[in-house]
């Protein structure tokens, strides 16, 4: 009987270590994995933002002043383009009826 006893009481402790194991070995709900996984990506994110080799102030305005000229330049050429297109369409137009 008191080996009986014993055995039971042995069963039980190991079950207890079980559901210990699987509660221990269970991943960490969705919310928790999203965060942690949002707040290792912004620390990385910060990382690599101290590697970045910033442009100066004047370089900054150079390229921004190219590329004004640039826009300018292509719109005016689409313009000319159109115009032109436009005045050999209405001239046809013109000849045909």
């Amino acid at each position: 009987m008191a080996d009986e006893k014993k055995n039971l009481s042995t069963d039980s402790a190991s079950d207890k270590v079980e559901v210990k194991t699987k509660s221990a070995n269970k991943k960490p709900n969705f919310i928790v994995r999203i965060c942690s996984k949002l707040v290792k990506f912004i620390k990385d994110t910060k990382g690599e933002m101290k590697k970045v080799v910033w442009m100066s102030g004047s370089d900054v305005f150079k390229s921004f002043k190219l590329v004004i000229a640039t826009v300018v330049a292509v719109g005016l050429a689409i313009a000319l383009i159109d115009v032109v297109s436009s005045f050999i369409i209405n001239t046809i137009a013109g000849l045909i009826g």
